[in-house]
């Protein structure tokens, strides 16, 4: 079988001018640019289906933060794994965002395996190339690789559609079904539903509504709430000036990378509070009045932070699904709702139990570059 590599990546085209400042709105854009790509992405998602249909794996590879953004996602295959460690084989699909300088280890690329590359830009027979338009629009390209990924995700799952075959997609561990659905398929090695009522998904359907809702969020988050945002950066500026501390917290697959090995880390310390998990330990720090704590959370309010981070006089503002109902937004509280859905994953299959396609990492991210932005305009 001969090798296939698709690469995801901005070009080094120059940015555009007239860029809108807010960040939200800048991936708002790389979205719709994304969205003229989808149309080419139908033939390798095709090839990538046969082989999957074939019995060939899927795997993620490369940029760690990429890696976990795909794989144990709400409305993302269940069958996806990371490929750190294993030998790959011609009949295997690779989605792979590829670290700094684009490089590739060679075996990879002897492999013979499928191979869908983020990140890097390689021109050559059975290449398929794809923006992420990180440059053109200004954003994090750790972030923006997650646009095409996940754009490619649902071309791939309407692929396999087309082919009679329905895989498996994870449920938010939110939701009351999703750890069971874990235990009925993923603990069992099931990837694959052998019943189904999903009629062939037509090419550009999901990866379109991914755009549609996603965008949809993001507008609602810059209307609803540009001034908490506006707010929670002016309080980071000034705690910036003060030298009090200033924390972001996160939890999810993006994250922490995106605050810890970005410019964000440069101006908050990164740190994991993982709210609404009680099994997961939260950090034991020490707060100071003045203080400015940021929470980049899912879909339960930090319960722990905000009593402690408040009888200590710091400020905390969190972006959650749902609001802490003792802590409504106030002079020293303030909660951000990033407006996606409790199921997180956002596109709608006819036939299928659960939506596809997770949103919260793009808009998450997108939140948080917003709150860095403004905090280092402020400051």
């Amino acid at each position: 079988m001969t090798a296939l590599i698709i690469y995801c990546a901005s070009f080094g085209a120059a940015p555009v001018a007239a860029l809108p400042e807010s960040f939200l709105l800048r991936v708002e854009h790389a979205l719709e640019l994304a969205r003229a790509d989808i149309v080419r992405m139908r033939k390798p998602a095709e090839q990538a289906a046969e082989r999957m249909a074939g019995g060939g794996r899927l795997l993620a590879g490369g940029n760690a933060a990429f890696v976990s953004e795909l794989c144990g996602r709400a409305g993302g295959f269940m069958q996806i794994k990371s490929a750190d460690g294993l030998s790959l084989t011609p009949d295997d699909v690779v989605l792979i965002a590829a670290e700094a300088g684009g490089a590739l280890p060679r075996s990879l690329l002897e492999s013979g395996a499928l191979r869908v590359v983020f990140g890097a830009n390689a021109e050559r027979p059975g290449t398929f190339s794809f923006s992420n338009y990180a440059t053109e629009t200004d954003i994090s390209p750790t972030l923006a690789n997650a646009i095409p990924g996940w754009l490619f995700t649902g071309e791939l799952i309407a692929a396999l559609t087309r082919l009679g075959k329905m895989p498996v997609l994870y449920e938010s561990i939110g939701l009351y079904g999703g750890f069971s659905r874990m235990q009925q398929f993923g603990q069992q090695g099931v990837y694959w539903h052998e019943n189904h009522h999903v009629p062939p998904v037509a090419p550009g359907v999901l990866a379109n509504g991914y755009v549609d809702a996603v965008t949809a969020m993001l507008r609602r988050v810059e209307q609803e709430e540009r001034g908490d945002i506006d707010r929670a950066g002016t309080w980071s500026a000034q705690a910036a000036k003060d030298g009090k501390r200033l924390i972001m917290y996160s939890m999810g697959h993006l994250f922490p990378a995106e605050v810890a090995e970005t410019a964000i880390g440069q101006v908050f310390e990164s740190a994991v509070w993982n709210s609404g998990f009680i099994s997961h330990t939260p950090p034991d720090h020490d707060y100071a009045a003045g203080d400015v704590l940021i929470h980049i959370g899912y879909q339960h309010p930090p319960y722990r932070l905000l009593p402690k981070a408040r009888a200590a006089g710091a400020r905390v503002a969190y972006v959650d699904i749902l609001r802490h109902r003792d802590y409504p937004t106030g002079t020293d509280v303030i909660w951000i709702d990033p407006m996606w859905p409790w199921s997180d994953a956002c596109v709608a299959i006819e036939g299928y139990d659960v939506p596809a396609l997770a949103a919260s990492g793009v808009v998450n991210g997108a939140i948080a570059w917003e709150i860095h932005r403004v905090t280092s305009e402020s400051h």
